[in-house]
């Protein structure tokens, strides 16, 4: 039973810590954090030192008070001493009378030794006999009823009225204590308001205060979220001579390294695949990719004739031809799941299956092949109808056991693929006619129900001892033509965008 209550309390405590969590904002202010601090400061600042200075307040009114009354009774008692003795009644009533009138002595008297009335008037207590046997003034506290019958706090101050050494009687003063307690509450209340007042303006002060203090870091804030989304260029232009100064100066240079860094990414994902870009920028304390051995397909296109081709174009219309259909071809074979491993010269290697898994790789690489020699054809149409030369591409593919990894030296290297694979590709490329993709048997043996492809003659390959039976690759069969015509669709629409591009910048 206990451990059941235990355990019900415990998860109503974590319930109501939810709903708590739940109300507390997620985002609190610095200025309004460092404005709750200096307020509290200040509140109980004020509040200390308007209790010490009530506290004076009242200490200060009692002394007066004691002063006050112990003065009037020993002076009573110095003038009743002697009409005591002499049992002088009307001297001693003209004692109490005067003092009567007195605005703030409400009682007098005056006692024989004994204890007993010789003289009074006012408002007096009920004493004691043991009251006028000190040789003391005694502070006696009481409370009376006043004329509106209200309770009222009253003190008697008892002397003994002493003439040569001899105790004649005593007297008794009767003062308000009320007016003591009236006096101490208004200073107290003028304390409490002059601490309102000033924790009003602390407050105001404190929070303008923190304002100014937490602006700098609500600028370091922007930028940082700035930064988060990515604008890279974001800078803060504020100078100061504090550490909020060196704050600023590190964030900007933090900001610049970003920047450079991003731009270093892009421009080496430009000339490196960006599955190998990723790798390396992943891992820098460790640049080396892991050799290894795999199944993949390869792919080579060369310009027929580039040399020809060139002779007759200026330096920059060469660059720019192969800059636009080596475009072209980069975006075909990131449709079918390849990269680009290296552009040599007028020739375009291509991989599939080595920076991602790909079980498919044979055909993704023919079908890219026949997406090249396609696009070609388009093009060429609309270089005839400008007046300017056709271009055509020999490809050879092959797909094999390659060795994928870095080749170079430390202070140069690449990620490429190696072996006899790739090299009986480079030599099918080399064999093709024009406009023509070749590839062995075996690989047409693995696709011939995908592809339409014609066998050709057996060749022989330098470097190898038999003949090798190559095909011709036609088109793709019906299973494969619709996505063949999408990205075909796709390259079409990257051609005109940048036709458009190129008559605007001739614009």
């Amino acid at each position: 039973m206990i451990t059941k209550t235990k355990d019900n309390l415990r998860i109503l405590a974590r319930g109501l810590q939810v709903r708590l969590a739940r109300l507390l904002p997620r985002h609190v202010p610095i200025a309004f954090k460092l404005a709750l601090v200096m307020t509290l400061l200040l509140v109980v600042g004020m509040t200390s030192l308007g209790l010490v200075i009530s506290d004076n307040q009242n200490q200060l009114i009692r002394t007066q008070l004691d002063e006050f009354g112990n003065a009037m009774a020993l002076q009573l008692a110095k003038q009743a001493s002697e009409p005591i003795l002499s049992e002088n009644g009307l001297n001693l009533q003209m004692l109490t009378s005067n003092l009567g009138q007195e605005e703030k002595i409400l009682g007098a008297a005056i006692y024989a030794h004994d204890g007993q009335p010789l003289s009074g008037t006012g408002r007096l207590p009920n004493l004691g006999k043991t009251l006028f046997e000190s040789n003391a003034v005694i502070a006696h506290p009481w409370f009376g009823v006043d004329s509106n019958g209200n309770s009222e706090r009253l003190i008697s101050f008892i002397a003994p009225a002493n003439y040569q050494g001899v105790r004649a009687g005593s007297v008794v003063i009767t003062l308000s204590a009320s007016l003591m307690d009236q006096a101490a509450a208004e200073a107290r209340e003028a304390v409490i308001y002059a601490t309102l007042a000033m924790t009003l303006l602390a407050s105001l002060f404190a929070y303008w205060l923190s304002r100014r203090l937490s602006l700098p870091i609500h600028h370091l804030m922007k930028a940082t979220e700035a930064i988060g989304r990515g604008d890279l260029a974001t800078r803060i232009d504020q100078r100061r001579n504090d550490e909020l100064g060196y704050l600023f100066e590190g964030f900007n240079n933090m900001a610049a390294g970003l920047l450079k860094k991003s731009q270093v990414e892009q421009v080496f994902s430009r000339y490196v695949s960006k599955s190998v870009a990723d790798k390396v920028l992943a891992n820098l304390d460790e640049v080396r990719l892991v050799d290894r051995p795999i199944e993949a397909t390869v792919l080579f296109a060369d310009i027929s004739g580039f040399t020809a081709m060139s002779e007759n174009l200026e330096p920059s219309q060469v660059s720019g031809l192969l800059n636009e259909y080596f475009s072209y071809i980069s975006h075909a074979c990131a449709l079918h799941g390849g990269v680009v491993d290296k552009f040599i010269g007028d020739c375009a290697m291509l991989v599939f299956g080595v920076a991602e898994d790909d079980s498919d790789h044979a055909f993704n690489a023919v079908s890219c092949g026949v997406l090249i020699q396609q696009l070609a054809a388009e093009l060429n149409q609309q270089r005839l109808t400008e007046g300017k030369p056709e271009v055509h591409f020999r490809i050879g593919i092959n797909s094999g056991t390659m060795l994928a990894g870095n080749l170079g030296s430390d202070d140069r290297m690449e990620y490429t693929v190696v072996g006899d694979a790739v090299n009986l590709a480079s030599r099918l490329c080399s064999e093709a006619e024009p406009d023509q993709i070749i590839i062995r048997e075996q690989l047409h043996n693995n696709l011939q129900c995908r592809i339409v492809a014609q066998a050709g003659q057996s060749i022989k390959i330098r470097g190898k001892s038999a003949p090798v039976q190559i095909y011709s690759v036609n088109d793709l069969s019906k299973e494969g033509k619709s996505q063949l015509r999408n990205h075909l669709k796709a390259l079409r629409n990257s051609f005109n965008a940048l036709q458009d591009e190129k008559t605007v910048d001739h614009a």
